[in-house]
């Protein structure tokens, strides 16, 4: 029990901090300088945390001790939150407008994202499912991020934002054997809950805008 709610606790201390970051390049009124420090943060895709001193900034300043690796290897914590910003970065690539174009969008899961690529195009429904459940069934952190990213770049293309704070708190249980088929079966639910729900609008005669929460 105790293990469990320092297990929660960290995954919390993750997300907010993560929402934190993101948030305030979306506050920040300086448009060039956010360029720069999302250039700066798109150098580190595929990177390990703490490989690029320029990113060593936006990783630790602020970090809860809780959430700080110890020794030479970064901790599982540092590998899910340099992660998602990393990824962040790559999605709101070419995307000036920080209010009408942010990619960052609570609620927005992994799951519903890829989910929300089969209502921009039908016809490739098969295609992206196989995709999803590739990269779902990745063995490892390294390995799902490769094909993240090829995901990513299609949302980016598609303007559908993703929660990534989120994401982060999944990346930190998808390093974790005992953890890892939970992650899977969320991600599975939040997709296959948005595709119903796309296609009863399809049939309907109707179709919701991708990101957007249906009203109660």
């Amino acid at each position: 029990m105790e293990e469990r709610s320092k297990t929660e606790s960290r995954q919390s201390d993750i997300a907010k901090f993560v929402k934190r970051k993101l948030m305030s390049l979306q506050s920040n009124p300086n448009e060039a300088a956010v360029r720069a420090i999302l250039a700066k943060m798109r150098r580190g895709v595929g990177e390990q945390p703490g490989a690029i001193p320029e990113l060593w900034d936006m990783l630790f300043t602020d970090l809860p001790e809780s959430l700080e690796g110890r020794g030479s290897k970064p901790s599982r914590a540092e590998w899910a939150i340099f992660t998602a910003l990393t990824l962040f970065a790559l999605h709101q690539q070419g995307k000036r407008n920080l209010e009408s174009e942010f990619m960052f969008q609570e609620k927005n899961t992994f799951g519903r994202a890829v989910a929300q690529l089969i209502s921009c195009n039908s016809d490739a429904k098969e295609a992206i499912i196989k995709r999803f459940n590739v990269a779902v069934s990745a063995a490892d952190l390294t390995g799902f991020s490769w094909y993240l990213r090829n995901i990513i770049q299609l949302c980016k293309r598609e303007d559908i934002p993703m929660d990534y704070a989120a994401l982060a708190k999944d990346l930190y249980d998808y390093q974790n054997p005992d953890r890892i088929d939970g992650v899977r079966l969320k991600w599975g639910r939040d997709f296959y809950r948005e595709l119903s729900s796309f296609e009863g609008l399809k049939n309907d005669g109707s179709a919701e805008k991708p990101g957007t929460e249906s009203e109660e």
